[in-house]
């Protein structure tokens, strides 16, 4: 059963992780304008890396390449989702 609680639990709990993320995201560019190596601290090892990711462009491909082509290549999977927004008062 869902109750008013636990939907502000799970919105709170999501508030949480989000200003975790962000501190996250603060170190690691502190980490990154070290450079490329390795560093320790007392508990863990972060090592920062440099390398280059090939991406596609879907909507480049859905552009050039026929439909036929594009159908072959393109998976579809049901997706359930909750979406948290705070009430506003």
């Amino acid at each position: 059963m869902i109750t008013d609680n636990m939907i502000d639990d799970l919105g709170i709990i999501n508030q949480q992780i989000q200003e975790l993320e962000a501190t996250a995201r603060k170190l690691k560019q502190a980490l990154i304008a070290r450079g490329v190596g390795k560093y320790e601290g007392m508990d863990f090892i972060a090592e920062v890396q440099h390398y280059d990711r090939a991406t596609i462009d879907p909507t480049l491909v859905r552009k050039l390449a026929n439909e036929d082509f594009v159908s072959s290549v393109t998976s579809i999977k049901a997706v359930d989702a909750v979406v948290v927004r705070r009430v506003q008062a």
